[in-house]
């Protein structure tokens, strides 16, 4: 397994995984639309503890519909949008595959929160799609 390294747009935050990820997904949730300024947000899920963050992220919490708090981490600098964790599933830290230093580095297996979905934001028509988050087993 190769390192996974990214960062932010200006450099100020860094980080290394040291995981493959435990799932990759599109999500299509409103509060991921607003935070990535398009249709979705892609991202893969990593135990916190293989994720080796340098630099100081500015965090953003509001409640899902779940009732679960999301909290998404940025730049304080150039507001590059990193990371993202719920209080649903502990020990987990979503990144960004926008982040990552290669992007293809992970491969999104689902797209969550389709019942979200908007009509110009194309997928392969082969991914699974959620019409909400998955529940954790």
């Amino acid at each position: 397994m190769a390192k996974i390294t990214g960062g932010c747009q200006c450099g100020a935050v860094r980080y290394e995984i040291d995981a493959e990820p435990m799932v990759a997904l599109h999500c299509e949730c409103l509060d991921c639309k607003k935070s990535s300024g398009s249709g979705h947000i892609t991202a893969g899920a990593f135990p916190e503890a293989a994720v080796h963050l340098t630099g100081t992220l500015k965090t953003y919490s509001s409640p899902t519909d779940s009732g679960a708090v999301a909290t998404r981490g940025f730049c304080p600098e150039c507001g590059g949008r990193v990371s993202f964790r719920s209080s649903g599933i502990p020990g987990m830290l979503a990144i960004t595959a926008g982040s990552m230093d290669d992007p293809g580095a992970i491969s999104p297996s689902i797209a969550v929160y389709h019942k979200r979905h908007v009509s110009w934001d194309h997928f392969d028509p082969a991914l699974p799609v959620a019409e909400a988050a998955p529940q954790r087993r």
